[in-house]
């Protein structure tokens, strides 16, 4: 879900196809602060998600104007990595030690008519060390079924769009 979400809303708007799927594994780095020992705290902390991306932002605006979408970028993707952990992240490591979170939960039910329920839960907890973590989630799987579903139904134009997909990103590491 870290890259899915975030690579289809900046293809939904249209930003160059190109960069988008070149710079898509930025949404998952965040993730690598697990193997130091302290998942959503290391890399998902302001100091990679803001002050870095912003300082490369900086230097793409005075030096190299040609990187400032690459720069956004790095910002979109590091950003809506952590918007998407929102259940704890340790979002102010190392300068506290605590987990923030927010928990927002809509429910729907038919008892005695259609009824909406909303209830926010947020705060602070102590960072916890990872135990285990689901990989996909049921809705993770549920967009990807439907996601298998929708190019089943539209194969043609699925097929053509991987074409294309696979055209830009080889093209792209040729150049590298």
């Amino acid at each position: 879900m870290h890259v899915v979400l975030p690579v289809l809303l900046l293809l939904a708007i249209r930003v160059d196809t190109r960069m988008v799927l070149l710079l898509s594994p930025l949404a998952i780095l965040p993730d690598f602060d697990a193997a130091f020992g302290l998942h959503r705290a290391l890399f998902h902390s302001f100091i990679p998600v803001v002050v870095l991306p912003v300082a490369l932002l900086c230097y793409a605006r005075l030096r190299r104007p040609e990187w400032m979408l690459g720069a956004w970028l790095v910002l979109f993707y590091l950003s809506s990595h952590v918007v998407l952990d929102l259940g704890g992240v340790a979002f102010l490591w190392p300068v506290v030690q605590d987990q923030f979170y927010f928990e927002p939960e809509i429910t729907f039910n038919l008892e005695g008519g259609v009824n909406f329920g909303f209830e926010l839960e947020y705060g602070m907890k102590p960072l916890e060390e990872m135990g285990t973590t689901s990989f996909l989630s049921g809705t993770g799987f549920a967009i990807i079924f439907l996601a298998m579903l929708l190019a089943v139904v539209f194969r043609k134009e699925a097929l053509e769009a991987v074409r294309r997909a696979w055209r830009m990103v080889a093209q792209s590491l040729a150049r590298l």
